[in-house]
């Protein structure tokens, strides 16, 4: 399947306009001093559901006729994904029905209900929450809306990419969070096209390491995971997202999961900034060392939610 070019990318700009927030770029002082050169946080943690995924989301099911919302929409979700679609899919008059797994945190399941979606856990990991989903999606016909392998999808995520280079057009790197890759595919496509030069270089933990293993084999292989704070990178890789990814990304790193809580703490400290786990893993390897940046560069911090039980336990007394 052929993926997005610049051109779906701008045509999902104007689809999503007045949907999707131009999200802030930020200069973070802390974080430049300790690279030693400019560094800029992409706050995607302020957007509409608090995340990145409305833009794909919006994008996806905008581009549908109305036959095909009408017979309803599905996603499979850790949470972020499925808040993207319901809430989308409440703008434009159609259902939707979101498998979570039974992990995903208490605030992304209830946003995903307050954004207007039918939500349906299940009992194991992200993938067995997406195994229901297309079951579902195959029994009723309703449209199953992938996270990561959707053109409209990415095309939507895309849009990220255009506003770096709109607003910083020196920027040298960009670091993305990189679970199922749809992030980063549309990201890479946007900066490769505008400004060919631009390193892109995508964070996993270690306990989410799909796509890393994909790298690194030179295809999907199995990569067991395991509990995370960043529950938003967990769940499988397939062959399409992995090629997408491939093709625009120049590193792929795995953080510490150990190194994610810090990172959390760095931003909330030093920014003010409230990163989920996923948001924060570009902050943990610049913190762990694992990033030599010449500058300007932009860590994009995907999103922001967070159980306050687990962010008051991450920053810790006082």
């Amino acid at each position: 399947m052929r993926g997005p070019g610049l051109r779906e990318i701008y045509d999902a700009r104007r689809r999503i306009a007045g949907v999707a927030r131009r999200t802030p770029l930020d200069r973070s002082c802390w974080l430049s001093q300790r690279a030693g050169s400019d560094v800029y946080l992409k706050l995607e943690c302020w957007q509409r559901t608090r995340s990145f995924k409305i833009r794909g989301a919006y994008n996806a099911i905008a581009s549908l006729d109305r036959a095909a919302r009408a017979r309803g929409l599905v996603a499979a979700s850790a949470g972020n994904h499925g808040q993207g679609v319901a809430l989308a899919a409440r703008q434009l008059g159609a259902r939707a029905t979101i498998f979570v797994p039974e992990s995903a945190p208490h605030t992304k399941q209830e946003r995903i209900r307050a954004f207007g979606g039918e939500l349906r856990t299940v009992a194991g990991t992200f993938d067995d929450a997406e195994a229901a989903a297309t079951e579902f999606a195959a029994a009723t016909g309703a449209r199953f809306i992938p996270a990561s392998s959707d053109p409209a999808v990415v095309a939507g995520q895309g849009t990220i990419g255009l506003e770096i280079l709109e607003d910083l057009p020196a920027v040298q790197e960009v670091i993305v969070p990189v679970g199922g890759g749809g992030l980063i595919a549309g990201i890479g496509t946007a900066l490769k096209a505008g400004a060919a030069d631009v390193r892109v270089v995508g964070v996993q933990s270690d306990r989410t390491p799909a796509m890393h293993a994909a790298f690194q084999a030179g295809g999907v292989v199995e990569a067991p995971g395991g509990p995370t704070l960043a529950d938003g990178l967990a769940g499988g890789v397939d062959e399409v997202s992995y090629a997408w990814a491939r093709a625009v990304t120049d590193e792929l790193l795995l953080v510490e999961e150990s190194a994610i809580p810090g990172a959390i703490r760095t931003l909330y400290g030093y920014d003010s900034v409230v990163a989920e786990g996923a948001g924060a893993v570009g902050v943990a390897a610049l913190c762990g060392g694992l990033l030599e940046l010449k500058g300007p560069a932009v860590i994009v911090v995907s999103g922001g939610n967070l159980d306050a039980e687990r962010l008051a336990a991450i920053l810790g007394p006082g």
